[in-house]
């Protein structure tokens, strides 16, 4: 039997503020909202400041050494302000250190507290530092930052006892990774616990963390009003209910059904048990009237919340998952099913699948979900797909339909197990590591040297994956939450791609290696946001969302636990793309150009998550986002080595 891995989650009340408030105070660094010319070195807070308040500044700086330095944000007067250790970083030049200290002078005291994340947030606004930004938005940034801290504080009660066992049924451990991975969910990002719309009684039904089984609720809907995925191919037999219900319960929807006089021109539809509760009758009240959608009072709990929350997985050994649309805002967008995002999903979908065969490693390395079974409302000329069809861009219908997401059956069984990228990326103290369990697969006893060995594996095989599907203009979407690692007895096999609204593509590259224009779904007026004009722009993707975010948390994750350099994963990570990217078939002229992008540009892009939400108008359904400028990890780690 292999050796178990236990712990019980609990994060104390001031690490949840801590974690929420570094990413935070990170985020305002990096976005330039706190400027690099407020920071000063060791030796200049000692002249400046020190000689000035030696009775409050000396004892607190004696928990500094030479080589951090300091934010300093004073106001005109210099009575009140913030002092923010930070430290030279490889992702972005400055992270905060640990403590934000609030400085407070009055007439007869000078006072220097730790604060939280929300005094922060006031003393900066009063400080200026949002002079720029909405007032309503900022309003509403202060309330989600309070709602997402008190969330988080229920993710702590949630007790969730882990026990990894090396020898535990894959699919039993895939559900647990994924109620890991939610604890933090999106790396990086202060707001990313919020589910706004959840009191917290739902947030705690509903979240992963707390393992509770998911109530489904069911409507009947005309057929007629109803788009369907193109694997329906029999719309009496391929329905949810024939899916996602045993016999007894088959039977028991039926009979409902029966006795309320619904034949056959209906279809049976799920509806996440909050949807049903919250939006059901205040959307779609005119068509209850009229009998085109009726709810059920039948209802199924063979469900579990993935990390992505809208995504149910179905009975804890089954491939099949259940995407439902969730009026819940999360990372600033609320959660819908639009029919215009699974057509083209599924376009998609036979994108990376024609790569497939075009490549003999992505053949052998890449699984993709099938996620081409779909149902979708739209109650205006369901059978035209077109952008004169103006209802498909409506908000409305997004709130009801469902999509099936098959995860390859092969991978939910011995020897193969599917590890979600996020379970690897979390920040917690003391508790046990996903990659931990990695290494306990493949190695009896773990050593630095190995740790760096399988870190580097990792990197070099996800970035194979990648730039493989990169030379053909395509590049998927590569958080911690859509793309799986998959391991064949313990050791890395590939990759999961799930999710496949959101691959971007380059047509000149896609077009060089026979692969079609996939002419996208999308309203006149409007050039949708999946195709990019230049190569720099496509790689954008793999620099954010794939290193910066996806990568880089599992890299800080590893040095925590294992009390490694950060500065050494980052070369390691450095080296493992170097050789991807050697090993890659691209031409001369391709491989010259991305080995200057990534290493010799003293600049990289940088997805931004404060700006979007406090300085632009976002458009509904999608998350707020725009992108600034950094440094260059690659280069700098390559620099320190």
């Amino acid at each position: 039997m292999g050796e178990c891995l236990m712990n019980t989650m609990l994060r104390p009340q001031t690490q949840i503020q801590q974690v929420i408030l570094i990413d935070f105070i990170n985020s305002l660094l990096a976005e330039g909202y706190i400027s690099d010319a407020t920071i000063l070195t060791h030796e200049h807070m000692l002249c400046e400041y020190v000689q000035k308040y030696p009775d409050v500044l000396n004892p607190f700086m004696v928990n500094y050494q030479q080589h951090n330095s300091f934010v300093i944000l004073l106001d005109q007067s210099l009575n009140e302000g913030l002092i923010i250790p930070v430290k030279k970083a490889i992702k972005q030049p400055w992270q905060m250190q640990d403590y934000v200290f609030h400085f407070k002078k009055d007439s007869q005291n000078i006072v220097l507290t730790s604060i939280s994340p929300l005094k922060t947030f006031d003393v900066l606004q009063a400080l200026g530092i949002f002079e720029k930004c909405d007032k309503q938005k900022l309003q509403q940034f202060a309330q989600d930052l309070a709602q997402s801290i008190e969330q988080f504080k229920l993710s702590q009660n949630c007790s969730i006892s882990y026990q990894l066992c090396p020898e535990q049924c894959p699919s039993d451990l895939f559900l647990q990774f994924e109620q890991y991975a939610a604890l933090r969910d999106r790396p990086y990002h202060p707001l990313a616990k919020l589910k706004d719309g959840f009191s917290d009684s739902e947030y705690q039904n509903f979240s992963p963390e707390f393992q509770q089984k998911i109530e489904v609720r069911w409507v009947a809907i005309k057929k007629d009003k109803l788009v369907y995925g193109k694997d329906i191919l029999d719309r009496d037999t391929q329905q949810p209910a024939h899916i996602f219900l045993n016999g007894a319960q088959f039977d028991a929807l039926q009979m409902e059904l029966e006795h309320k006089n619904l034949d056959s021109s209906y279809m049976a539809l799920p509806i996440h048990a909050w949807q049903f509760e919250h939006v059901l009758h205040k959307y779609f009240k005119d068509e209850i009237r009229a009998h085109t959608i009726m709810p059920l009072q039948f209802l199924s709990d063979d469900f579990y919340a993935s990390s992505s929350l809208r995504s149910l997985v179905y009975q804890k050994h089954s491939p099949d998952h259940l995407k439902l649309p969730l009026a819940v805002k999360s990372l600033g967008s609320l959660r819908y099913l639009p029919i215009v995002k699974m057509i083209n999903g599924q376009k998609n979908q036979q994108l990376l699948e024609q790569a497939k065969i075009h490549d003999a490693v992505l053949a052998q390395r890449l699984w993709l979900c099938n996620e081409n079974q779909w149902w979708g409302y739209l109650p205006d000329q369901p059978d035209l797909l077109h952008p004169d069809n103006l209802t498909l861009f409506d908000e409305r219908p997004m709130h009801l339909a469902a999509q099936r997401r098959q995860v390859p059956a092969e991978l939910m069984d011995s020897p193969y197990q599917v590890i979600p990228m996020a379970s690897l990326g979390q920040l917690t103290h003391n508790n046990l590591s996903v990659f931990d369990l990695i290494m306990k697969w493949q190695y009896a006893d773990t050593t630095p040297e190995r740790i760096r060995e399988v870190f580097f594996n990792l990197c070099h095989d996800f970035f194979e994956v990648n730039l493989r599907l990169f030379r053909m203009g395509l590049m998927g979407e590569i958080h911690g939450q859509n793309i799986c690692v998959v391991l064949k007895a313990g050791h890395f096999s590939g990759f999961l791609l799930r999710d496949h609204d959101s691959v971007r593509i380059h047509l000149p590259w896609m077009q060089q290696a026979g692969l079609s224009d996939p002419k996208y779904l999308s309203p006149h007026d409007f050039r949708i946001t999946l195709y990019y004009d230049t190569v720099d722009e496509l790689m954008t993707y793999l620099q954010t969302l794939g290193i910066q975010v996806n990568l880089s948390s599992i890299l800080e994750s590893i040095a925590s636990y294992y009390d490694l350099s950060e500065s050494e994963l980052w070369t390691v990570l450095a080296q493992a793309l170097k050789q991807a990217l050697d090993h890659v078939p691209f031409s001369d002229q391709a491989r010259t150009q991305l080995h200057d992008l990534l290493f010799e540009q003293e600049e990289w892009p940088y997805k931004k998550l404060i700006h979007p939400l406090l300085e632009q108008n976002n458009r509904i359904g999608s998350m707020p986002s725009s992108f600034g400028r950094t440094c260059n990890p690659l280069k700098r780690a390559l620099q320190i080595q």
